[in-house]
């Protein structure tokens, strides 16, 4: 016993007065480690042995000198080791010392997984120390050195990931192009502290802790609600900010980003790490957020109150905005039946059944369908600021045919379903044929007079002559007043000009035949059947209208 403590104070009372130049035990030979180590294991046991005979207190108090030495001596190795060997991730540096990466595109996950991981021969070391400190009482001083010198990574690796710390105040004071920018950074460094960040600490923990399970449960949840906590504080800055209807888009990145962490969390975590309720709540609270944007963006429909008819009958700005916004919301079609289906919106009424949407028990098709019927009462109203009944129906044909197309050239195809569609594709038609009514009605009847064909009074001269001149005369009114009106959609312009020419050439060729002989002179005749079809063909062709938006 006497020898054994002798030699303790020998050697551990050397490394404390140590006047070389290695002032570390674990940066000496592997052999001063291993006599060190075995030295302590001796005391321990010589410890455990007084402590159950309980006859020798000068020597119980000798040793646990001895060892508060020796355990202070390894708290310093420990703290030495963890930070000789610890690098944060810095994904500019990785991408940068690999020349098939870089900077501007960020490391994949996978190749992150290869970065940054404490050496096997160090987390040896670390384990040895842990193993003593445990055994020796010193559980809480191991625990306390690993959190803090692990945090300090951890807290620079979230910083070059762009997870910067900040509290909902900070949020809400930054402009949208600068929140926009974070947002986007931050859900690329969001997964890779999740995935690779937390992981990485998390089998630290297990290797450097073996066996001492709660020390490693301890270290790692200390570790995890550190990071969980900074990593889900824009997503709650974000969740607690009042948004414009717009800004939509990038509150569903983020909740589809938090939602997917969340379960790596789940897969990751063990059970006294496992991330608040607090955590949970923030997916919830994105949630209400983008239902409330939602709500946000059809009041601006009914709101709309510009005054100004869109020139020619063209596709409204309205129109433009609703359609391209809906548009792109149906990409989040998963997500949004999520969203909705948490809390059903009460429409103000029950949908028309001409507009009513192929699943009616859907939140999310019965919104969106909502929204598209606002946007078509409105088009109604703003219709009637045309002076001209045929451009009102010409506007309204050309709106809901740009709707439809948006409809169909998307997914709001199958959140609508395709009697929704087919119904407005007939409804489009129906204005159609009420322009070629309202506009070239005049035109036909000014040449198919039944009545005088009955009583004969067309085949008279001045009967002839009435009608040609009636004709001509509601031609050029037509072309008159279709002076700037537009059909944008290639496709639509010809079905509608084969539609007119289909109906008035063979009434005008007819016309002409039959009662030609009886002109005194072609001079009445203005207009050939065939100039007739080229007119009503390029009659929309002077204002084409090109169309485009990109998603950034």
């Amino acid at each position: 016993m006497e020898a054994t403590l002798a030699a303790a104070e020998i050697l551990i009372t050397r490394w404390e007065c140590k006047k070389t130049t290695i002032k570390m035990l674990f940066q000496s030979t592997a052999e001063e480690v291993r006599i060190y180590m075995e030295t302590v294991d001796n005391l321990q046991r010589l410890m455990e042995y007084l402590s159950a005979v309980g006859t020798d207190a000068a020597g119980i108090i000798r040793a646990q000198r001895l060892m508060k030495m020796a355990m202070i001596r390894l708290e310093k190795e420990f703290h030495k080791i963890l930070l000789s060997n610890s690098k944060p991730i810095d994904p500019d540096r990785e991408s940068s010392a690999r020349p098939s990466f870089s900077s501007s595109n960020c490391l994949s996950v996978n190749r992150l997984c290869e970065f940054d991981m404490v050496p096997l021969d160090a987390v040896v070391d670390l384990r040895r120390i842990a193993q003593r400190m445990a055994k020796s009482g010193y559980a809480s001083e191991s625990i306390r050195v690993f959190v803090l010198s692990r945090k300090s990574v951890v807290e620079e690796s979230l910083y070059n990931l762009g997870v910067d710390k900040v509290t909902v105040k900070d949020v809400r004071k930054m402009k949208w192009e600068f929140l926009d920018e974070k947002i986007k950074k931050w859900i690329h460094g969001a997964k890779i502290s999740i995935r690779i960040l937390v992981a990485r600490e998390k089998r630290l923990c297990e290797d450097v802790f073996e066996g001492l399970d709660k020390m490693r449960d301890a270290c790692f949840a200390e570790i995890a609600k550190e990071t969980t906590g900074r990593v889900f504080a824009l997503a709650e800055g974000v969740a607690a900010t009042s948004l414009t209807p717009e800004r939509i888009f990038r509150v569903l990145d983020l909740y589809e980003a938090v939602t997917d962490l969340m379960r790596d969390i789940e897969a990751t975590y063990c059970q006294n790490s496992f991330p608040s309720v607090h955590e949970h709540k923030i997916v919830t609270k994105l949630g209400e957020a983008a239902r409330g944007m939602l709500k946000e963006f059809d009041k601006a429909i009914e709101k709309e109150n510009s005054k100004a008819a869109s020139p020619g009958g063209i596709i409204h700005p309205l129109t433009r905005y609703v359609m391209n916004y809906l548009t792109f919301l149906s990409d989040y079609k998963e997500t949004l039946v999520n969203i909705t289906a948490d809390a059903p919106e009460e429409l103000p009424k029950r949908l028309p059944d001409d507009y009513a949407v192929h699943n009616p028990c859907d939140p999310l098709s019965v919104h969106l369908g909502w929204a598209i019927f606002l946007l078509l009462c409105k088009l109604v109203k703003k219709s009637d600021m045309y002076k001209v009944v045929a451009l009102s129906y010409l506007f309204l044909m050309n709106n809901l045919h740009y709707i439809v197309q948006k409809v169909n050239g998307s997914e709001l195809k199958y959140i609508l379903g395709e009697d929704w569609v087919r119904n407005q594709w007939n409804r489009v038609r129906q204005y159609a044929l009420n322009y070629e009514r309202s506009a070239w009605m005049k035109v036909l009847w000014s040449i198919t007079d039944e009545e005088d064909a009955g009583r004969g009074g067309i085949s008279s001269g001045q009967g002839l002559k009435e009608k040609l001149k009636g004709f001509n005369s509601a031609m050029e009114e037509v072309k008159r007043r279709h002076s700037g009106w537009v059909v944008p959609d290639v496709v639509l312009r010809e079905k509608l000009g084969i539609s007119i020419t289909e109906k008035l050439v063979p009434a005008y060729s007819s016309f002409l035949t039959r009662f030609r002989s009886q002109f005194e002179s072609d001079t009445l005749v203005k207009y050939t059947p065939e100039e007739v079809q080229d007119f009503v063909l390029d009659i929309f062709k002077d204002r084409p209208l090109s169309v485009s938006f990109t998603r950034s």
